[in-house]
């Protein structure tokens, strides 16, 4: 009989490192993929129970209204296991749900590895992380700093590297991007990445929207680049495009390689797509917002300290990329940092702590990342 393995993702990204983990344990023998996750998971599931990543959201009010829609696929999912048990469950990547996921799957007894832990480990919380120790078999991290909170913890923590570099090479030999003072009149491309949620878009569409026009007064030279999540969202992003007369900008899905490799900057949301841009090599400015309410609450009410918002930063301790953060959000100031970014002097400034960042996250196993993870989580 195959192997029954449930895979639970609650976001896009983790949706992405899900369905090829999936790929690599049907590699190691035969299962049956039971998954609860996104359109990639459902597209390499035998059984998809339902899709929890259009509901995870950013700030207190946006999560509230997800939470109906969630806890309706994990109801789906108990009425489920209660006619037909699984054999073992990886959570990857569930913010806030997290929990409520491994006390329904404790009640079957199904024993539960993780893979990506909530962002407990960027604020250092020692104590929701024992928690996720307290279910877990087995945890995978892929941030340095995130080993670094749980290895203590428990001696079955693993860190093999990012997944994302086994789907996004590094690219060493890329050239600098244009410089307005160059004299030339190529095109500059400049990719707007608003994120994949709802809540993000409510928070920075209109920003970043905005900046491209304050580009575009700047510099002809400026076009854009917008790519949309969701299809739902196509409308609304057209809108704002058309309030800002943006000119000169295409609305297009995810990226493919090539057309992420001919961007020359990039103004990023929080969140793994910052990633990418440093694999690719693309200078990038980082922006961090919240809605206001949940922003107090978490710096003056958890008095949680945060010295950074993008991963990069994050990850690295220090500041890779420069990053605007909620009130600091102005497209006037943000544009001016663009062109300030795009001398080459400051280009190879961020490509030298690129070099730093990228050997930080690839770990220091040879190999695909997600092939040491499935062997690991099938002994």
């Amino acid at each position: 009989m195959p192997r029954r393995i449930l895979i639970v993702a609650g976001e896009l990204s983790a949706d992405r490192y899900a369905a090829s983990l999936a790929a690599e344990f049907r590699e190691l023998g035969p299962v049956e993929i039971v998954a609860i996750g996104g359109p990639l998971l459902r597209e390499c599931s035998d059984y998809f129970v339902g899709d929890c990543t259009a509901h995870v959201s950013v700030g207190l009010g946006d999560r509230l209204r997800g939470v109906r829609p969630i806890f309706r696929v994990l109801d789906s999912l108990t009425a489920l296991l209660d006619q037909s048990p699984v054999d073992q469950a990886v959570i990857v990547d569930f913010p806030n749900f997290n929990f409520e996921v491994s006390r329904r799957l404790h009640s079957y007894k199904i024993p539960i590895d993780t893979l990506i832990t909530p962002n407990f480990w960027i604020w250092k919380d020692r104590r929701l992380a024992r928690k996720v120790v307290a279910y877990s078999r087995n945890i995978v991290t892929i941030f340095p700093p995130e080993y670094a909170l749980y290895q203590p913890l428990s001696s079955r923590v693993f860190y093999f590297g990012h997944p994302i570099l086994d789907m996004m090479p590094e690219r060493p030999d890329r050239a600098l991007s244009p410089a307005l003072e160059d004299g030339a009149d190529r095109p500059i491309r400049v990719g707007l990445f608003p994120g994949s949620r709802a809540s993000e878009l409510r928070l920075l569409l209109r920003a970043l929207i905005e900046t491209g026009a304050e580009l575009r007064r700047h510099s002809s030279r400026f076009e854009f680049i917008l790519p949309v999540a969701r299809p739902e969202f196509q409308g609304w992003v057209q809108a704002e495009i058309a309030r800002a007369t943006l000119t000169h900008s295409v609305i297009t899905p995810a990226l493919s390689t090539d057309q992420m490799a001919a961007l020359d900057f990039a103004i990023c949301a929080t969140g793994t797509m910052t990633l990418e841009v440093v694999l690719h090599r693309i200078p990038m400015i980082v922006l961090g917002a919240l809605p206001s309410f949940t922003y107090f609450f978490a710096r003056h009410i958890l008095r949680l300290d945060m010295p950074y918002v993008g991963l990069p930063n994050i990850i690295a301790g220090e500041t890779i990329v420069p990053e605007f953060v909620q009130r600091d959000i102005q497209p006037t100031v943000i544009a001016r940092e663009v062109v300030s970014q795009l001398s080459h002097q400051n280009q190879q400034i961020q490509q030298a702590r690129y070099t730093t960042l990228i050997q930080l996250l690839r770990g220091t196993s040879p190999g695909s990342v997600l092939s040491q993870v499935a062997r690991q989580l099938t002994v």
